[in-house]
C-alpha cells in the first residue's frame, strides 16, 4: 500500500517543530499557560499516552495524572490540547 502524500494544508502546528516526544510537546503547551497552572488539564492523544508515562516515569494504566503541577488525562484527541480548548 502506498503511503499518501502530503496535502497542500499544512497540518503541523508551526509551534510545535522540533518537538521530539510527547513529553517535549506537553512541556510547551504547559509553558504556553505560564504560572496559571492550578486548573490546567490537558489531554494527551491516547495512542501516546504509554509513551508520555514511560518518559515520565508515571504509572501507564491509570487514565491520569499530574505533571509539573498540571492534571493531565489520556483523552481521544490527536494532540496535546487544554481540555477547555477541546
Amino acid at each position: 500500500m502506498r503511503t499518501p502524500g502530503p496535502s497542500h494544508l499544512d497540518q503541523s502546528d508551526p509551534a510545535k517543530a522540533g518537538v521530539r516526544n510527547v513529553r517535549e510537546e506537553v512541556d510547551r503547551e504547559i509553558e504556553t499557560y505560564g504560572r496559571d497552572l492550578h486548573d490546567l488539564v490537558l489531554l494527551v492523544p491516547e495512542d501516546r499516552w504509554a509513551e508520555f508515562m514511560l518518559l515520565t516515569g508515571g504509572p501507564g494504566d491509570r487514565d491520569e495524572t499530574q505533571y509539573r503541577g498540571v492534571t493531565l488525562r489520556r483523552g481521544a484527541v490527536t494532540a496535546v490540547v487544554a481540555q477547555e480548548g477541546f
